[in-house]
């Protein structure tokens, strides 16, 4: 396997990783308000791994494309928007004073899974794993 199919599995694995982890920690935030207690704890663990996801995600766009580094422009958005986006929950008090910069990190997070599915996307289908992009045949 040659160095631009490893960064593509990379780039894969660890941006479908990023898309589940988010899915999870949705629903993880969701039992927190509806009370279960102790699960904004795992919320919290769980979105630092994401956060590594998103930075490996964007290393291994850089193994993938190297020289080509503008193949590379949506991993970095991904990584500067999604650390943007982990960080304004760094002060981890829900309520109270940081509730306007949570309600600014709750706003990003959907447009982190939109990068992320987009990236998961392009590299399965650069895999030869997506759909066939030829025409159908034409009848005769």
């Amino acid at each position: 396997m040659d160095r631009q199919r490893i960064g593509l599995w990379g780039t894969f694995v660890f941006a479908a990783l990023a898309v589940v982890g988010m899915a999870v920690q949705v629903y993880l935030i969701g039992g927190f308000i509806f009370g279960q207690t102790g699960w904004l704890d795992t919320h919290k663990d769980l979105g630092m791994l994401v956060h590594l996801f998103y930075i490996l995600t964007f290393l291994s766009a850089l193994v993938a494309a190297w020289p080509n580094w503008r193949a590379t422009a949506w991993p970095f958005a991904l990584a500067v928007v999604g650390s943007i986006q982990a960080f304004l929950a760094g002060g981890g008090d829900v309520g109270g004073d940081n509730g306007a910069l949570h309600a600014f990190h709750a706003a990003l997070v959907p447009i982190v899974l939109l990068i992320a599915l987009l990236i998961a996307w392009r590299a399965y289908t650069s895999l030869g794993m997506g759909p066939s992009r030829r025409l159908p045949a034409s009848p005769s």
